[in-house]
């Protein structure tokens, strides 16, 4: 049985639809606090994890630290519309997560994959910033 963690960052329709053709699966699903007692009642299956807020912001240490020492078989990150804005502090938690394959889902039910981490392609791309940043900060001097 595949471990699988989503995050509840979409309507409900959206989140039916994904439940729905995941199955039976092993699920964790971080939620809003306002929301954990209703999707509780209605999918008792499911593993909900309280982000102890009302968005994905600044959530608690010992949320972070619990879905980080778990490792995923998927992650799905959904979205309200056909894309998502906005998500920034959501990939931020996604960089932290142990998964194999993750991905966006739309409220059409269309899945776009996240590629994975690529420490050296990261690195390059940090050090070209720096390396750029000196360069620039050295001129405006």
């Amino acid at each position: 049985m595949e471990k699988i963690l989503v995050f509840k960052t979409s309507t409900d329709a959206t989140m039916d639809k994904l439940f729905g053709e995941l199955g039976m699966q092993e699920i964790d699903c971080l939620i809003q606090s306002s929301q954990l007692s209703r999707y509780q009642t209605q999918y008792p299956s499911v593993n909900f994890i309280d982000i102890c807020r009302e968005g994905f912001y600044d959530l608690p240490a010992e949320i972070i630290d619990r879905i980080s020492s778990k490792p995923y078989d998927q992650l799905y990150v959904t979205f309200s519309g056909a894309k998502g804005h906005n998500y920034g502090n959501v990939m931020e938690l996604v960089e932290k997560v142990n998964f194999k394959n993750a991905y966006f889902y739309n409220y059409n039910g269309d899945k776009v994959r996240i590629p994975g981490k690529n420490v050296v392609k990261d690195t390059f791309c940090r050090l070209y910033i720096k390396w750029i940043d000196f360069i620039y900060g050295r001129k405006g001097e």
